[in-house]
């Protein structure tokens, strides 16, 4: 099976038991919930065991990568393509770009709780939606 089917089929696979739940449940049927139920959370258990096993596999994966690239020397042919240093000076305008933006969004943050306060104390609700 190709692998952009498999979370096709697996999602289809959870619809379906979900629905087989649901059904048991809605005709009094405990043993058909019971075994749609237990499925379904072991498919879930096995998906969870699967995607564990592949995150320790990658780790140990670049693990290796990043060893055998260091070992090998930065003046070496592993890396043909030189890397730029930074400027301090772009360095630090990029710190300042960063830090305007955060700025920004907290000076909106706070003007929003600020509105919202004065709605509550207002007797109103604190959201934007009209509750009618």
């Amino acid at each position: 099976m190709p692998a952009r089917l498999v979370p096709l089929v697996g999602s289809a696979a959870g619809i379906a038991l979900a629905l087989v739940l649901v059904l048991g449940v809605a005709l009094e049927l405990p043993v058909l919930a019971a075994a749609a139920g237990g499925l379904l959370g072991a498919g879930i258990l096995a998906v969870q065991l699967d995607s564990w096993r592949r995150v320790r596999s990658m780790r140990n994966y670049l693990r290796d990568e990043i060893r055998r690239a260091a070992g090998s020397g930065q003046g070496s042919a592993a890396s043909p393509v030189p890397v730029p240093q930074a400027a301090p000076a772009d360095v630090l305008g990029a710190v300042q770009v960063l830090q305007a933006q955060y700025t920004g969004r907290l000076d909106r943050m706070q003007v929003t709780l600020d509105e919202a306060l004065a709605r509550l104390a207002a007797g109103r609700p604190a959201h934007d939606h009209d509750p009618r």
